[in-house]
């Protein structure tokens, strides 16, 4: 739990002109690792900027960002169709004990395409690449 404290910290800020709460994601308080946790965003927060965008893809060599620089997304082969309907599954357990879920695609029956980006705010957050992690440290189904 303390983990999950770091990760991401609530910070008050009080002023005559706007009193609240906002979410700094670990980008601004010290990085993220595959044993992070996806935090519930639910419109809460804001997407990673361009630079910290950049300074993510780093941790996943496997991930590129899209044309539109609105998520990042992987391509691999698997074996065959069922080979990556079992890779899918496996990826589903993840995404649901992380409450995070890729876009996931399967082509020409061996060519999969995983795509993330946090729905709920339109644009790229820590939590795509943490599931990024999750996922690549999965075993691809040979």
């Amino acid at each position: 739990m303390r983990g999950v404290l770091l990760q991401w910290r609530r910070v008050w800020m009080s002023s005559t002109r706007n009193a609240g709460a906002v979410w700094m994601s670990s980008s601004a308080s010290g990085g993220i690792t595959k044993e992070s946790r996806c935090l519930p965003c639910e419109g809460i927060g804001s997407v990673l900027s361009p630079q910290e965008v950049q300074r993510n893809l780093v941790l996943v060599p496997d991930w590129s960002l899209s044309d539109d620089g609105t998520r990042i997304r992987r391509t691999l082969r698997v074996k065959n169709f069922l080979k990556g309907l079992e890779y899918f599954r496996e990826i589903a357990k993840v995404a649901e004990a992380e409450g995070h879920h890729p876009d996931l695609h399967l082509t020409s029956y061996s060519r999969v395409e995983l795509e993330l980006w946090t729905h709920a705010l339109h644009g790229i957050t820590d939590n795509d690449f943490i599931m990024a992690m999750k996922i690549d440290a999965l075993n691809v189904p040979e």
